[in-house]
C-alpha cells in the first residue's frame, strides 16, 4: 500500500508548524495513520545535524547545502519511505522545496546541482502534495522577532541561521518558493498566509481531503 506525502513550505514565520500539526492531529481524530516530521530532523543524524545548521556557527554555502541533503537522505531511507510503504500519511515539516528556495535562490547556488543532490537523497519520491503558506518576507520576519520577543530573547539573538539574514535574502528566497509552486501546479498549492490560524487551518483541510478516501482508516496515529 502506498501511503500519501505532504510537505509544507514557506519563508520563516509563515506558520508551517504550527499549519503541520494542526493536520497531524485533524487526521488522528479522523482515525487515519499519520507521522509528522521535520527537517532538517526527525532522525539521530538528522537531529545532530540540525543543532549545527539552525545555530549561528560558521559554515560554508556548499557545505550547508551538503549537511541538509545528508539529513535528508537518512530521513528518507530511515522515515519516509517505510512508512508510506506502510500506507501512513507522512507530513513533513519542509523538504526539498526549502533547499531550492534557501540554498539555491538564497545563497545563490546551482540549481541543476541541487536538483541532481535531492533526486540522489529522495531516491526521486517527492511530496504528492506540497502546500506553500505564502506570506510577505517582511511580515513573516516581524512574526519571528515577536515570537523572540516573547521568549525574551534579543533579536539578535534568534536561534535560527536564516531568520537572522538580511531582507534581501529573504525575499529571493520568497521569490524561489513562488516560482516553484508556478512551475509545479499539479502537486503544489500556494495558500495565503496572511490568514487567521484557522482560515489557513481550513484551506488545508479542504486541499488534503479529497486525497484521502483511498487510505485506510484505523486507530493508531504514529
Amino acid at each position: 500500500m502506498s501511503g500519501l506525502f505532504i510537505a509544507f513550505e514557506g519563508g520563516d514565520g509563515a506558520g508551517k508548524s504550527t499549519q503541520a500539526n494542526i493536520l497531524a492531529e485533524k487526521l488522528s481524530r479522523q482515525g487515519f495513520r499519520s507521522v509528522l516530521l521535520h527537517e532538517p530532523g526527525s532522525t539521530t543524524l538528522g537531529d545532530y545535524l540540525r543543532r549545527y545548521l539552525i545555530g549561528d556557527g560558521p559554515i560554508s554555502n556548499v557545505a550547508e547545502l551538503l549537511l541538509f541533503e545528508a539529513s535528508r537522505a537518512e530521513l528518507m531511507t530511515d522515515r519516509i519511505r517505510p512508512e508510506l510503504e506502510a500506507g501512513a500519511i507522512v507530513i513533513c515539516d519542509r523538504f526539498t522545496g526549502s533547499t531550492v528556495a534557501y540554498q539555491g535562490h538564497g545563497r545563490g547556488l546551482d540549481l541543476e546541482k541541487i536538483q541532481w543532490l535531492n533526486d540522489l537523497a529522495t531516491h526521486g519520491r517527492y511530496p504528492d502534495l506540497t502546500i506553500l503558506l505564502d506570506i510577505v518576507p517582511a511580515v513573516g520576519l516581524e512574526r519571528v522577532h515577536n515570537r523572540l520577543f516573547q521568549l525574551a530573547l534579543p533579536i539578535g539573538d534568534a536561534p535560527d541561521r536564516f531568520e537572522d539574514e538580511e531582507l534581501r535574502f529573504h525575499d529571493r528566497v520568497h521569490q524561489g518558493f513562488n516560482r516553484q509552486a508556478d512551475n509545479n501546479p499539479k502537486t503544489w498549492r500556494k495558500v495565503e498566509g496572511n490568514q487567521s490560524i484557522g482560515d489557513v487551518a481550513d484551506v488545508v483541510w479542504s486541499t488534503v481531503y479529497p486525497m484521502l478516501p483511498h487510505l485506510k482508516v484505523c486507530s493508531e496515529t504514529v
